[in-house]
This record gives C-alpha cells, structure tokens and sequence, in this order.
C-alpha cells in the first residue's frame, strides 16, 4: 500500500476516524493499523516483525532484570543476532552466495528468499532499542503493545526515518491524540511531498530508467543529463516520502525525525551527510563509527573507522557490489577531506564541486551491475552533438512537453531548497497560499499515470 495509491486514500481517514473516537485505546488502533498496511504486500512477513518485536522485548526486560554484566551482555547478544539473522537471511545471502560461486566457480544453490519491505529500517530501529537499553540511554518500555507500535509505526515503518526510543516511545506513549488544528500543518508537509514524488520524481524516472536500463546505446549527453536527473529523482522520491510520513504522524501528534536538509546545497561531502539521511547517519556514527574508535587515537585508525563505517553503509542500501563502490566513494572522499588542511572556499565553488563528487557516486547507486556503472562512466566521454542530445532523449520515449515540466518542476525544488537553506524570510501570506494551491493543481493535473514503489522500499 503506497502512501500516493487508491487504496491508501481510503485507509488512512478510516484509521484516522477511529483513531479520533478511540479514547486510551489510541495506541492499539495504530498498532492494528500499522499490522494492516504492512500485510497489504505480503501478510506472511508480519511474522517477521512479531518475531523482532517480541525477541527484543524480552531481551530488554531480561537486561533490565540482569544482576550481572554477562547476563546483561547475553541478552544483548540474542537481540543483536536474531535481527542480524534476520537481515542477512532476507537480504544479503544470495549476495554471499553468489559471491563465492564467482570467486571459486563454484554453483551453490541460491536461497530465493523475497526481500521483506522495510527490513533494514525496522531491523535497525529495533537494535538500536536494544543497545541504548543495554548503555542505558533508553527506558525499558514494558507494555508490549506500544514497544509494538514503536517496531511497526506505520508511517516510517517501511522507509524511515529511523527512530531512536528516546524520541519515539514517549510520544506513542503519552502525547498521542487528535485535533483538527493538527490537520493543516500536516497537509501542508504530506502535499510537499506528494508533489515531490508524483510530479518530479516519477516523471525523471521516464528519463532515468530507459537511459540506464540500457547505457551503451546512449550517448555520453543523455548519461550526464540522467545521473544528474537521477540525483533529483531519488531525492524527490526518498524525500517526498519522508514528508508525507511527518504528514501522516503529525496527525497523531506524533513528530518523526527531518531526514533531509537540503542537501544538495552541501559544501563538502562531510556535509552532505549531515543533510541527507540523517537518521541513518546518526545510526552508522552512533553504533558503528564510534564503537570502532571514532576519532580517537592515532589518525589513519580514525581514517579507517570512517571508511569502513562508510562502506558497511554502502552495503546497507543493497545487496550489490554497486553499493558497496558508492559506500566507498563516499568514505574515500571524506577520508581525504580530513587530510587536507581546512580553507575557506567560496561556497559559489564549493558546493557545485560536491554536486560532482555526489552525482559521480550517484552512477554506481543506481547502475544495476558493476559493468553497467562502468559503460556510464566511459560514456561520458563521447558527448557527442547537441542533436545527438535530443534523439537520445526522444530515444526514451518521453514527450518534449514532459521533459520542459521536469525542468520546470525542478527549479521549484530548487527554489525551496534555497529559501530553507539559507533562511530566508517566511513570505507573505498570499505567496504561501498560491505556493499550495499550485502544488495542489500540479499534483491534480501533471501526476504520471502509474503510482510507483518508492526507491528506499527495496532497502
């Protein structure tokens, strides 16, 4: 069930119309609703989440009740390896296997097994639950039913942002309720990122798609133009995800973590992943980077728990060789960044270099092969005529038209990217009211015809 398809239209004011009239039985109807939308796509998988949930409520009432260090470290250790278990099984086995049957020439039998969605958001939110009762930076929460809804929220279930209990278990605890007045914030935040899924992102995926679905046929014009599109659609669509998951959780009085910052106005690499995912980089420093050393020690030790962090991250996104490059490219570059001295460089230089670096990275992200990456890149350098350009853009299949909105709904993008990242003043009532009223039209009038899965769904 997507948050931009039929079925969703009618699910989410049901939920919320009984969620209204639910009295102290608020929690349970979230819990029964968030189990609903999460078997829309497969019901047999909600035995996974059961399983997670109960597994680490127990372990944390078992190191609540601990009267030594090692009892304590053992139940840590069966929540740490029944979640792990979980995400290697589903996502990373057939990699491995596949793998060695390439090293060693060997034929192992692939398992097959269907990725769950959401796997390795709610795997990780309900680790880290598990490690900061263990530090004991986080309550023990001892009413099952809301340490449930905190595993199956369902408005960042499937994609994020990742919560920590500290901020999440309170507010499913004490603050949930309804108030018309929530209504129009939260409309406002799930309308933005509508736009930037239906209008923006799935129209550049009409581009993205033939052209890296096939990149030898293209010319290196029409592969710079969709990398670059490319980093405008999954930010659109992972984005616009993560704002209409606030919209929805607003309505609950429930406030989620900002996951995005404008982040393609960042000014180094470093940067850029204080601004994009940043509840997944908050997860990688906290539980990984640190515990590795951070940067204490001598520097290359901290140069190699950056890079390694970097790469695990990588490995994260995706079963792929591909996603373990973009993870080192990305670590790599921060690496060098702690090398060289510090200047202060015009951000008019500064952050079109980074755009660079991010949209080179982008290429391995989202090739589907090593190989595919590959020809990209070596494309890029036969650019070819400008006419070659616009065949291999009518190649794709997408009208003139099509391609003029895209650019045309982009400097939007662009637009409020840039009020926010610089501050500017909040404008003017009426400029408010036709900024909504045109996101309302474009969505109504330019929305391509098919509701698409989100990108993040298949990590």
């Amino acid at each position: 069930m997507l948050f931009n398809s039929f079925e969703f239209l009618l699910f989410f004011p049901l939920v919320l119309f009984v969620f209204a009239f639910s009295g102290r039985w608020k929690w349970l109807v979230l819990l029964i609703a968030s189990y609903a939308f999460y078997m829309s796509w497969k019901w047999e998988y909600i035995l996974l989440i059961l399983g997670s949930t109960m597994v680490d409520y127990a372990c944390a009432r078992g190191m609540e009740a601990s009267s030594t260090e090692k009892q304590k470290k053992g139940f840590l250790g069966i929540s740490l390896f029944a979640n792990l278990g979980l995400l290697i099984s589903f996502k990373y086995l057939d990699f491995f296997i596949s793998s060695v049957n390439t090293v060693t020439n060997s034929d192992f039998a692939l398992s097959e097994l269907i990725l769950p969605v959401g796997i390795s958001f709610y795997t990780f939110q309900t680790m880290s639950y598990s490690i900061d009762v263990y530090h004991r930076r986080a309550k023990v929460e001892k009413h099952f039913g809301r340490f449930a809804l905190f595993v199956s929220f369902f408005p960042q279930l499937v994609a994020g942002p990742i919560e920590r209990a500290k901020d999440l278990m309170h507010q499913l605890r004490n603050d949930l309720q309804f108030k018309s007045v929530y209504l129009i914030p939260a409309g406002k935040l799930f309308l933005w990122g509508l736009f930037k899924k239906v209008v923006i992102a799935d129209r550049l995926a009409m581009i993205v798609d033939p052209i890296y679905s096939d990149p030898a046929s293209y010319n290196g014009g029409a592969l710079a133009f969709a990398s670059i599109l490319f980093a405008v659609q999954i930010y659109c669509d992972f984005s616009g995800y993560v704002d209409m998951a606030l919209g929805i959780a607003r309505c609950f009085n429930v406030k989620l973590s900002q996951n995005f910052r404008s982040p393609y106005f960042a000014h180094s690499i470093s940067n850029f992943w204080h601004r994009w995912h940043i509840t997944l980089s908050q997860w990688f420093r906290d539980y990984v980077y640190i515990p590795l050393g951070g940067n204490r020690g001598v520097k290359w030790r901290w140069y190699y728990n950056l890079f390694i962090t970097f790469l695990v991250s990588g490995l994260w996104h995706g079963a792929n060789w591909t996603f373990v490059v973009w993870g080192a490219i990305h670590g790599g570059f921060i690496v060098i960044e702690k090398m060289l001295p510090k200047r202060n460089v015009s951000p008019w230089v500064s952050i079109p270099i980074t755009g660079l670096v991010v949209c080179f990275a982008w290429i391995f992200f989202r090739a589907d092969t090593l190989n595919d990456a590959f020809s990209v890149i070596s494309g890029l350098a036969h650019f070819g005529s400008l006419q070659d350009f616009f065949q291999d853009l009518l190649q794709t299949g997408i009208s003139k038209l099509n391609v003029l909105l895209s650019l045309m709904f982009m400097s939007v993008l662009f637009i409020k990217d840039a009020w926010s990242n610089w501050n500017w003043p909040r404008p003017h009532f009426y400029l408010r009211a036709f900024y909504y009223s045109f996101l309302f039209f474009s969505v109504v009038m330019f929305a391509t015809d098919n509701a698409s899965p989100f990108i993040y769904f298949q990590f």
